[in-house]
Formats: structure tokens, C-alpha cells, sequence
């Protein structure tokens, strides 16, 4: 019974090893409480170029990773393809 408690109980540290770092319900509604006010002054700030104010980052969301390009070609096919491009002009 006391494992049980002990998943469910926020700070734990069982709780964290099995899910994650969580916070506590009082602390998620100050971030979306500090997310709608910070969206709701940019939108009466009225400048149009400013940037749309950042969510305030929660711990168990993923991070978002920019992916350029595809996989790295091997060494071995880099000259081939290399000389398949077409000259850049300057």
C-alpha cells in the first residue's frame, strides 16, 4: 500500500524514477495562469511585429529539435555525390 501512495505522491522520489519530474496542480495552473496573461498583453500591446510570447517550459513536455537535412551520407559515396552537383554560380 505504501508503494502504491508513494507513485502517486507528487515529489516523491519513486514517483519521480517511474514518471518524470511532476508538478504539483497549484504550480500547473500558475504556469497556465502566467501563459494566458503573457498572450493577453501581447495581444492588446498592438505592435505587429513582436514575437508571440513562449510558453512557460513544463518538465515532462518534449523538447522540439530543429532537423535540418537527412541522414549524412558515408564517406565513402561523399566524392560521388559531390561532383553531381551542379556549380554554384558567384
Amino acid at each position: 500500500m505504501l508503494v502504491r501512495g508513494w507513485q502517486r505522491t507528487a515529489g516523491t522520489a519513486l514517483q519521480e524514477a517511474m514518471y518524470g519530474t511532476i508538478w504539483p496542480v497549484h504550480t500547473q495552473l500558475l504556469a497556465e495562469v502566467v501563459d494566458a496573461l503573457n498572450i493577453a498583453n501581447w495581444q492588446r500591446g498592438g505592435r505587429k511585429n513582436s514575437p508571440k510570447p513562449k510558453r512557460i517550459p513544463r518538465p515532462w513536455e518534449k523538447k522540439r529539435a530543429q532537423t535540418l537535412g537527412s541522414d549524412p551520407i558515408p564517406i565513402s559515396q561523399f566524392d560521388d555525390w559531390w561532383d553531381a552537383q551542379e556549380p554554384h554560380a558567384a
